[in-house]
C-alpha cells in the first residue's frame, strides 16, 4: 500500500502553535522500533532457513524430487514460512508510518507495496534480484510478495514444479510444493537487508507534527480502495476462483488491523496537543480509530469460521470506508488547529 502523500503546508495565525513548538512525538519513533525488531527477527529467521534449504538443495544437485526425499526439507520449509509470517505482520504493524514518511516511503515500495515491471504502474520497484545461479529477476515487485510467492508456490516462475507436503497434514493443500532454491535465497537475503536498511532510516528520522498529520491523513482514507480491493479479490472472500498471487496467505483485513495499530500509534502523539486545543475533537478522533480497529478485529475473528460473499464484502467495505472518511476530517480538522494545513 502506497497512498499519495498529501502537500503539507504550515500555516502560523493568531492563536495557533508555532511549527517550533512540536508535540513529544518520540512515542511514535519507539513504537516504530519496536516493531521493526519483530519484523527483523522474521526476516533473520526467514534467511537463516533459506539458506539452509539453498544448502539441501546444492547437495541434491538441484533435483528437487530428490531434495523432496530429505527428512530435513520439511522443517527447513517450515521454518522459512514461519520467518516469514512473523515478518510480514510486524510490517503491517509499521506499514501506516512507512508509507506516510518522505524519508521512509520508498521501503514501502520495495518491501510490501511495489509492483513489478511486467504490472508497470507508477510503483515499480527499483531494484533487480540476482540470483545464485546466474539469472536475474529483473523489477519482480515487492519482497515480501516474492518470498509469499515463492514459499506457496503462487508464482510459477518461482516454484520447482515439484509437489511435497510441505504441513505434512498427509495430503496436498495450497502451496504444497518445492520452491526454487536459488529465488528463494535471493529473495530471504535482500527482504533481510533491505529491512536492516529501513531500521537505520528509521533511527535517523525524527518525526515532526508534519509527518504525523501527513501520514494519517495520507493512509487513513486507503482502508477501502486499498485494503478491501486486495481483500475481496484473495481466497478469504472469493475462495478457490482468486487468482491472486500475493496476500493470499495473511488475510488483508489482519493487514488492516496492524495499520489501525500504527495510526492509533501516531495520533497518541499529537492527542494532548489536540486535547488542548478542542477536547471534543481529541475525544472524537480517538474513539473513531478505537471504533474502526475494533470493527476490523471483528473481521478477522468471524473470518476464523466463515467466509464473506462478495456481496458482503461490498457493504462491509463501504461502512469500514465511511468511518475512515469520518476520522480522516476530523484529523485534518485537527492539523488546522495546529497550525500543519494537509491539502
Amino acid at each position: 500500500m502506497r497512498p499519495s502523500r498529501p502537500l503539507l503546508t504550515v500555516t502560523l495565525g493568531f492563536g495557533l502553535l508555532s511549527s517550533a513548538h512540536a508535540a513529544d512525538l518520540s512515542g511514535v519513533k519507539t513504537y516504530l522500533s519496536g516493531k521493526l525488531e519483530t519484523q527483523l527477527a522474521g526476516t533473520r529467521a526467514l534467511n537463516a532457513a533459506a539458506d539452509r534449504y539453498y544448502t539441501l538443495a546444492k547437495s541434491a544437485n538441484f533435483n528437487y524430487r530428490t531434495l523432496a526425499k530429505n527428512p530435513q526439507t520439511r522443517a527447513t520449509l517450515q521454518a522459512a514460512r514461519a520467518g516469514w509470517t512473523k515478518a510480514s505482520p510486524g510490517y503491517e504493524d509499521i506499514e501506516g508510518i512507512v508509507a506516510g514518511v518522505e524519508s521512509l516511503i520508498e521501503f514501502d515500495v520495495i518491501l510490501d507495496a511495489g509492483t513489478s515491471a511486467a504490472d508497470g504502474g507508477e510503483d515499480v520497484v527499483p531494484f533487480d534480484l540476482k540470483l545464485p545461479d546466474g539469472r536475474t529477476l529483473f523489477k519482480p515487485g515487492n519482497l515480501f510478495g516474492v518470498n509469499e510467492g515463492t514459499l506457496w508456490g503462487t508464482v510459477k516462475a518461482y516454484n520447482s514444479g515439484v509437489a511435497f507436503d510441505v504441513d505434512g497434514n498427509g495430503r496436498m493443500d495450497f502451496g504444497d510444493a518445492l520452491p526454487d532454491a536459488n529465488v528463494l535465497k535471493a529473495a530471504a537475503a535482500e527482504l533481510h537487508r533491505q529491512t536492516l536498511e529501513l531500521q537505520k532510516a528509521a533511527r535517523a528520522w525524527n518525526p515532526s507534527r508534519e509527518d504525523v498529520f501527513g501520514a494519517l491523513v495520507g493512509n487513513v482514507p486507503t482502508v477501502g480502495p486499498v485494503f478491501f480491493e486486495d481483500w475481496k479479490s484473495s481466497p478469504f472472500v472469493m475462495g478457490n476462483r482468486s487468482v491472486r498471487k500475493d496476500f493470499v496467505v495473511i488475510s488483508r483485513m489482519a493487514d488492516l488491523v496492524g495499520n489501525v495499530s500504527s495510526w492509533r500509534a501516531m495520533y497518541r502523539g499529537l492527542s494532548p496537543d489536540v486535547k488542548a486545543r478542542n477536547a471534543t475533537l481529541d475525544t472524537q478522533i480517538q474513539s473513531g480509530l478505537d471504533e474502526l480497529a475494533l470493527y476490523v478485529n471483528k473481521l478477522v475473528a468471524r473470518e476464523q469460521t466463515r467466509r464473506y460473499t462478495p456481496e458482503q464484502a461490498e457493504q462491509l467495505q463501504r461502512e469500514a470506508q465511511n468511518r475512515a472518511t469520518v476520522i480522516t476530517g476530523r484529523i485534518t480538522q485537527a492539523a488546522a488547529l495546529l497550525g500543519v494545513q494537509v491539502e
